[in-house]
């Protein structure tokens, strides 16, 4: 999938694709696979450790955001902007914490049916988008993503199995419909594929922990059945809200 420099909003895969995708590595990353993405308090975090990361969150109403910064980018252009500029629903307080912590670069919001940002000035640079969001841009590049990690070569024979056994965990998540058993069969393949590998090769066994993999599928809404976290929608911008404007 191409996606613009600076990012469009029909970059994105539906919300419901994208995370599915990025909630699939996170409960991997819990039970041992790892591939630096974590997931805590209805977020599914993604952090390189070179200064680049991105948050996706559910939002009360089928909503949901997208916020993310890149070193090498920062806001792509200059005050007169606010990245912020978006519905009255957007989770204000999570906002506004992650933007205490550090200044962002993208801000994309899901209404329920379509992607959406604030209009960039035409002199507008990078995003962002590019960068941080490429590995889950498609289910290929997600499975990849997990090889690499597992220091595998994906287009190897000795890959194959892998590959096969992570695209079924995927099919799993956009689908929704798949029940515990299920998933704890296609999420114990992966893990048991996992320990096989050169890089965990020596790492106990008790690293590997389906039971933790299940929850996090569970708590995303990845378990058929399940009800996903989501953030308290907004209601109307704060007062003080002009701080980060810019």
């Amino acid at each position: 999938m191409h996606i613009n420099v600076p990012g469009h909003p029909e970059d994105l895969p539906p919300f419901p694709v994208l995370w599915a995708r990025a909630a699939t590595l996170a409960a991997l990353e819990a039970g041992g696979c790892k591939n630096q993405h974590a997931y805590a308090d209805s977020v599914v975090h993604h952090d390189d450790a070179g200064g680049n990361e991105w948050r996706l969150t559910r939002v009360q109403g089928g909503r949901g955001v997208l916020v993310g910064v890149d070193h090498e980018c920062g806001p792509p252009f200059d005050e007169s902007t606010n990245l912020y500029d978006g519905p009255d629903w957007l989770p204000w307080t999570w906002l506004a914490e992650l933007e205490d912590r550090r200044e962002q670069g993208l801000v994309y919001w899901w209404d329920g049916e379509s992607w959406d940002r604030v209009d960039y000035p035409d002199d507008a640079e990078n995003d962002g988008l590019d960068l941080l969001l490429t590995h889950v841009s498609t289910a290929r590049e997600t499975v990849t993503r997990v090889l690499d990690f597992l220091d595998l070569d994906p287009s190897l024979d000795e890959g194959e199995e892998e590959s096969v056994l992570i695209h079924r965990v995927l099919e799993l998540a956009v689908k929704g419909t798949g029940r515990e058993e299920e998933w704890h069969r296609a999420l114990d393949a992966v893990l048991v594929a996992a320990r096989r590998t050169s890089r965990y090769e020596d790492s106990p066994e008790s690293d590997f922990d389906v039971a933790a993999a299940l929850a996090v599928a569970r708590s995303t809404g990845l378990v058929g059945g399940s009800r996903p976290e989501t953030k308290e929608a907004g209601n109307g911008r704060p007062k003080d809200w002009d701080r980060l404007a810019g």
